[in-house]
């Protein structure tokens, strides 16, 4: 039975809503700009997960007199207690009237326009840190939508076309050709597909869903033969595993695959047969063609014979193909010849089955959330439990899953979701000493779907623990910028649980994942589906967060009061950190810049304490949070800036992020 681990009383509903006015005391003076949209009433949060509570005392206002506080509700950290504190003396009151002048003198719309600067020149520098490129189907999609006029359907309710074959023709190949960009893994090497993938393709005015399946392994040959024709190796990923449960996951594994793809074929409308046409009619491609007929004679049956790259050349290499009952046609997934005939015949196809003009339009974006973590810790079994099905291979052998499997998932409040399943991650220097191709590019798509995604669920290993690996994974995590749950699967291995264990258990996950101390934790077990729909209630509540925009004045009171509390720390010649001015400039994740005398004046301890009492009284629980600090002299009497360094509202100046 799975646990839930408990949460203050604090952190079981929404933090109070700010209130839209903003002070009228001398060190909140109102700013000129136009005021944020009126507050949402706060929604209930249910009790489905563990979140960290927020540093400060239960129902203490935002207009609490700072002198009222007690000094231990906001703390620095642990290797910060030996600084020294931060104590007002007489010139306070003189800055503080200074920095009102200076926020009434000030271009609040020049400030946002910096802002948004800004944010987006830290987007760049991050994706070009974390080596990411544009996807090329982002970019086809983007050229597709400019040019076409047609609306954007479901992937559910699109027509289907299932590709099928026998191992290493070729058909991830075609698939990537299709759908554009390299979404399915193509290595020459057999068996490198095992899961259904999914992929949109456009051809014309026609739009159709493509499934790229594994290799289909004819039920003549013997074990031993499947095993070498598949390359399945029996010793990586099988640390730790009794050879009788590796004997018979690796033996499962054939039957397996050919379940994906008959499920693949069942759904499909049309069905591209692919075959070899360097190597030529074989016997399994014999058998295949026979099954298709006998199971599947009522649909469309297109035979595409693969790696012709020469067309003369290709006309008598299809030749050989026409005893298997099918008009063949010579293509090449890699060059692209005969590709534009082939969809040209697939949508003539589909044409025949009824019009999708009567299918509402899907308007609204449909959140992704991305699971991730180490091998063999139950990704795909989740995957599984949520979307009711066997979506994808299931096995105790470390990375069956190769490929970012994308499943549409509608839940029981009729909330879709986009669910990406990934493969086990391990260290960098284990993937290289391996020497596999495949598993340094599925290790390169399961960052990607971190990328691509909007929240992301971390899954550890509950008897393992928070291990090296995890920390690495949530580092990544931070660093994109992504909504974050932290899963804890095969809770049900814990033994003798109580309020007390789970109470402990929880600190443990918090001390070793201190990076990703904002998000909540849930508790499962994926295998008998146990509390496995939290994953998704908590997954919806976060992205909300991760959206979240904050009112300026709301804002610019939250840091006041701040400041209030504690000042930033002088320098010894006697300078102070000032803030003129504090906007949100973007949102996933929220980024807030704020305008300040002298980024150097505000040290690592002070803008990680800045970043907690944002926390503990604006909320963004689930996600991460951006500052970034904008160095920005006191402006004249006149209103322009004394500092001749400051760069034009559109040319952001040096930008400091918050640790």
């Amino acid at each position: 039975m799975a646990a839930t681990a408990p949460f203050s009383s604090a952190s079981s509903s929404h933090p109070p809503r700010l209130p839209s006015k903003t002070l009228t005391s001398r060190h909140s003076r109102p700013l000129h700009h136009r005021s944020p949209p009126a507050a949402s009433a706060p929604r209930s949060r249910p009790l489905l997960l563990s979140f960290p509570a927020p540093a400060r005392r239960s129902g203490a206002g935002l207009r609490a007199s700072a002198a009222q506080k007690i000094s231990v509700d906001y703390q620095f950290d642990e290797e910060d207690d030996d600084e020294e504190e931060y104590e007002y003396d007489g010139e306070e009151e003189e800055e503080e009237w200074e920095e009102d002048e200076d926020e009434e003198a000030m271009d609040v719309e020049a400030l946002e326009e910096e802002a948004r600067g800004a944010a987006a020149d830290l987007a760049k520098r991050l994706a070009r840190e974390l080596h990411i490129d544009d996807d090329v189907r982002e970019k086809r999609r983007n050229i597709r939508d400019k040019t076409s006029v047609s609306k954007h359907i479901p992937d559910n309710l699109l027509p289907k076309v299932a590709i099928i074959g026998r191992p290493n023709v070729g058909k991830s190949a075609l698939f990537n050709r299709l759908v554009g960009g390299n979404r399915a893994i193509v290595v020459d090497e057999p068996g490198v597909t095992r899961d259904r993938l999914y992929g949109r393709s456009y051809w014309g005015d026609q739009e159709f869903m493509v499934i790229d399946t594994g290799g289909v392994i004819t039920l003549s040959k013997s074990q031993a033969g499947v095993m070498e024709e598949l390359a399945v190796t029996t010793t990586v990923g099988m640390d730790g595993i009794p050879l009788a449960t590796r004997e018979a996951a690796i033996a499962r594994m054939p039957s397996m695959i050919e379940k994906q793809a008959v499920a693949a074929v069942d759904e499909a409308s049309v069905i591209l047969f692919v075959v070899d046409g360097q190597a030529g009619l074989v016997a399994a491609d014999i058998e295949i063609s026979d099954w298709l007929r006998r199971n599947y004679s009522d649909k469309c049956v297109i035979l595409a014979v693969n790696k012709c790259e020469s067309p003369r050349k290709g006309q008598m290499q299809a030749l050989d193909f026409w005893s298997l009952g099918f008009s063949p046609l010579p293509i090449s997934a890699i060059t692209g010849t005969g590709t534009g005939d082939l969809l040209d015949l697939v949508c003539s196809e589909l044409r025949k089955f009824e019009g999708l003009d009567t299918v509402e339009e899907e308007k609204n974006k449909v959140p992704a959330i991305a699971i991730v973590g180490r091998p063999n810790v139950g990704k795909s079994s989740i995957l599984n439990a949520l979307v009711g099905e066997d979506r994808t291979i299931v096995s105790p052998v470390s990375g069956t899953t190769r490929d970012a499997i994308d499943t549409e998932f509608t839940t029981a409040d009729g909330e879709k979701y986009k669910l990406i399943d990934t493969a086990g991650i391990r260290r960098r220097a284990a993937v290289i000493s391996a020497g596999s191709t495949t598993e340094s590019l599925s290790v390169k798509r399961a960052f990607r779907a971190i990328r691509r995604s909007d929240v992301v669920a971390l899954v550890i290993e509950a008897m393992a623990c928070v291990t090296e690996q995890d920390y690495k994974i949530a580092e990544r995590i931070e660093k994109e910028g992504k909504a974050c749950v932290i899963v804890v699967n095969k809770w049900d291995t814990i033994p003798n649980k109580n309020h007390e264990s789970t109470t402990h258990y929880e600190q443990d996950v918090r001390e070793k994942l201190r990076i990703l101390d904002w998000a909540p934790i849930v508790y499962c077990s994926a295998t008998n589906g146990t509390s496995v729909e939290k994953i998704i209630s908590a997954a919806a509540l976060v992205e909300k967060e991760r959206s979240r925009r904050l009112g300026t004045s709301i804002l610019n009171q939250v840091i006041r009061e701040a400041i209030a509390f504690k000042p930033p720390p002088r320098t010894r010649g006697g300078k102070r950190g000032r803030v003129y001015y504090t906007t949100q400039a973007a949102i996933g994740p929220p980024t807030f810049v704020l305008f300040v005398n002298d980024a150097k004046l505000f040290p690592d301890t002070y803008r990680r304490y800045m970043e907690k009492k944002l926390r503990s009284d604006a909320g963004f629980p689930g996600t991460p949070i951006r500052l970034l600090w904008r160095s920005r002299r006191r402006p004249d009497k006149r209103g322009k800036s004394a500092d001749s360094r400051t760069q034009s509202p559109g040319t952001p100046s040096k930008m400091v992020l918050a640790a």
